[in-house]
């Protein structure tokens, strides 16, 4: 009967040994776990930002890539002006302003269109008012100088007079 004891004591402490164990074990999961779900939390977070900065970057690159030439057509406006002006005089000035302004549109330059158009002050710039002849009030009566848009970005205002009462 002492051994029958004996056993059956060691049986009890095996059997709570086991279940100690089978709760440490079960605890060390539940923490892997949670420890696991967090990794993949921040791993998707990070996949997220590092997409949006490529995003970013990518629309950077191609906003700089259309305005690329702005400085160089800007540059080149005072020459359309000159070549403009021969035109109306010179017929060899008229085939090269044409030529010109056919290479600028390929790159995306527009002019302004603005005589008789309502005045816009995010497109013109007003140098003075005439009075209303006929004309409505607020609308362009005269050019002055031509304004131009690059791939939709004003890069010269025209400068006009306005029709006022």
């Amino acid at each position: 009967m002492a051994q029958d004891t004996k056993a059956e004591a060691l049986e009890d402490v095996s059997s709570e040994a086991t279940e100690e164990s089978l709760e440490d074990l079960e605890l060390q999961l539940e923490v892997a776990r949670k420890t696991a779900d967090e990794r993949l939390d921040q791993l998707l977070r990070a996949r997220a930002e590092a997409e949006n900065a490529m995003k970013i970057a990518g629309r950077a690159k191609e906003e700089y890539a259309r305005y690329a030439s702005e400085k160089l057509v800007a540059k080149l406006l005072c020459i359309v002006d000159s070549l403009e002006q021969a035109a109306k005089h010179d017929e060899g000035a008229k085939v090269l302003y044409q030529q010109l302004m056919d290479v600028l549109k390929t790159e995306g330059l527009e002019p302004i269109e603005s005589l008789g158009k309502k005045f816009d002050p995010y497109r013109h710039e007003a140098l003075y008012s005439v009075p209303c002849q006929g004309d409505e009030e607020d609308t362009v009566a005269e050019e002055m100088s031509k304004g131009y848009t690059l791939n939709s970005k004003v890069i010269r205002f025209a400068k006009v007079a306005v029709a006022k009462r």
